[in-house]
């Protein structure tokens, strides 16, 4: 059983972004969920290696996976593929060849996850932030799972994209143009242009300073009123 909706964790999660300890409250909140057994956040580019997000020990898996084993993944395929999902199954998108194959011998079985989702969200054409994490080994946790995270999935999506935007602002912007910038409310620049209706008016209460509380209560007013 569910015991926690991120609904109620998303106070905490608006609050942390722009902060270097956000993608931990990511996990935080997603591992609300009582069937979540494991839970990763990766930054993946078409020009780099992918790298692991959130402040917890890499492991020797991790650092293999890093440097090569995310060619052989199947996820790393459909997430620069045509038909761009934001929540993948890896059960949906494999065949038994699958479990026959190098990447699963010699590293995925390995790995210990079942019942693998993905949460792929693009930050830009380059960069996608994928929030894989895996339920316990039944189909009721994995379908309790979904029913609890699919109606936040805007409210994560318009988080993490907000928080991305925030960094690559200080990264190209001087400190007191930042300020001016941070204070504004016009969100009309290309990353928020991919958002949907529901998402930009997240972030534009985010922008527009109100409480997280506020926000919160008006996020799960826009869950009631769909």
């Amino acid at each position: 059983m569910v015991n926690i909706s991120p609904y109620d964790i998303l106070p905490s999660l608006i609050k942390s972004i722009g902060q270097r300890h956000f993608y931990d409250q990511v996990v935080y909140s997603i591992k609300a969920l009582d069937s979540i057994s494991n839970i990763r956040i990766v930054s993946y580019s078409k020009t780099n290696h992918p790298v692991f997000l959130g402040d917890y020990p890499i492991t020797e898996m991790d650092k293999i996976y890093c440097e090569s084993a995310y060619l052989l993944d199947p996820i790393y395929d459909v997430i620069y593929g045509k038909n761009q999902e934001e929540l993948v199954t890896l059960d949906s998108i494999v065949n038994e060849d699958f479990f026959h194959s190098t990447y699963y011998d010699t590293f995925y079985q390995r790995l210990g996850w079942c019942n693998e989702t993905n949460i792929v969200i693009g930050t830009n054409d380059d960069t996608k932030i994928c929030i894989a994490y895996s339920t316990k080994d039944n189909d009721l946790s994995l379908q309790a799972v979904h029913q609890e995270t699919h109606p936040c999935l805007n409210a994560i999506k318009a988080a993490v994209l907000t928080h991305e935007r925030i960094g690559n602002q200080r990264e190209r912007t001087p400190l007191l143009e930042y300020k001016n910038l941070n204070q504004s409310n016009d969100y009309s620049h290309p990353e928020s242009q991919s958002l949907t209706k529901r998402e930009k008016e997240i972030v534009g209460l985010i922008l527009e300073g109100l409480s997280s509380a506020s926000i919160a209560e008006k996020c799960s007013r826009f869950r009631r009123n769909d």
